[in-house]
């Protein structure tokens, strides 16, 4: 049997699939580009809910912008008291309840709500397809949807509402590879190019009688080559970000290594064990999307995490091994 072939018009057809499928892509590469540049060089102030694992958390959150550089602060409105103070250089975060402040240096992978999204977005083009969905009102702002799916099971998907006037993230769900929500950031309320004093973004709590816990300087910008790394990863995964850090409330240095795809990423931190301390975890865990594995090599304990499924932790986390 000769097979006919296709016809003038089929490839007609299949040349429009092809260009409005890229025309598609386009268009949500731009709401992704006018939502990082929101989020970058916005102020505003607004409250929000972030919703994982039956729980439900309300935020207030300050944002502004100067000369170049953010600065934010969120106050717990609802559980147990906090407050997280931003800056270029440094996160703050108090705890009353625990009479304790906690300062970190700018984590290599922090990205929070709103701003999610990476510097270099053609690099989700192979792992992710972009499509922009129907307008919504979100906090009674007009909002268009752009859903990024996986191509594969190592990455969570995304439905992101941006605000159609300012790009501003309004409203985001983090998905499992059957579309099922895992995480859920909300305004309900949301002040876009608002005003904000200086004394919004100081935190309402001076510490002066709380005990202070720091890393032992930045040592994020360590040139030195790993002595750790892991030998299998994702396709698109790649080592971004390599430091040793002192960690609060910890002895010996941290080695810290970032894997990342450009949206996803996964942390792995090497602990050398002290003598007669036991490990804070083994095994696997899991809190919202977040997975965890942590196991002993040697001497050392190795725990990975990420906001990643478990497969890509377990993945990355099993082959990390001494760089010889």
């Amino acid at each position: 049997m000769i097979s006919r072939l296709p016809d003038r018009s089929a490839f007609i057809f299949l040349g429009l699939f092809v260009c409005s499928t890229a025309m598609a892509a386009d268009a949500a590469h731009e709401w992704l580009m006018k939502i990082n540049h929101a989020a970058s060089a916005l102020d505003y102030e607004g409250i929000f809910v972030y919703q994982h694992d039956k729980q439900l958390e309300t935020m207030q959150i300050f944002h502004k912008v100067e000369n170049n550089s953010s600065r934010e602060r969120l106050m717990s409105l609802n559980g147990a008291p906090r407050e997280i103070v931003r800056d270029a250089n440094e996160v703050r975060c108090y705890w009353p309840d625990k009479n304790s402040v906690m300062v970190e240096y700018r984590k290599a992978e922090g990205k929070a709500f709103p701003s999610i999204l990476p510097e270099r977005l053609q690099d989700l083009d192979e792992y992710y397809t972009l499509t922009l969905g129907n307008t919504e009102r979100i906090t009674g702002r007009v909002a268009q949807l752009v859903i990024i799916k996986p191509t594969d099971q190592y990455r969570y998907g995304y439905r992101l509402w941006a605000d159609v006037d300012s790009g501003l993230l309004l409203k985001a769900d983090l998905l499992d590879n059957q579309d099922a929500v895992l995480e859920q950031f909300m305004f309900t309320q949301v002040n876009i190019g608002a005003k904000i004093p200086a004394s919004a973004l100081a935190p309402g709590m001076t510490g002066k009688s709380m005990v202070w816990y720091r890393e032992d300087g930045d040592t994020r910008n360590v040139s030195d080559k790993p002595g750790w790394s892991a030998s299998q990863l994702p396709k698109g995964f790649r080592l971004s970000a390599h430091m040793t850090r002192r960690l609060p409330m910890r002895k010996q240095p941290v080695e810290h290594l970032v894997y990342t795809d450009g949206l996803a990423a996964v942390s792995v931190f090497i602990e050398k064990q002290e003598k007669g301390v036991k490990p804070f975890m083994q095994g696997p865990s899991r809190m919202g999307a977040v997975h965890a594995m942590s196991a002993q090599s040697g001497d050392y304990q190795i725990t990975t995490v990420g906001e990643v499924p478990a497969a890509t932790v377990a993945f990355i986390g099993g082959s990390v091994s001494p760089v010889k």
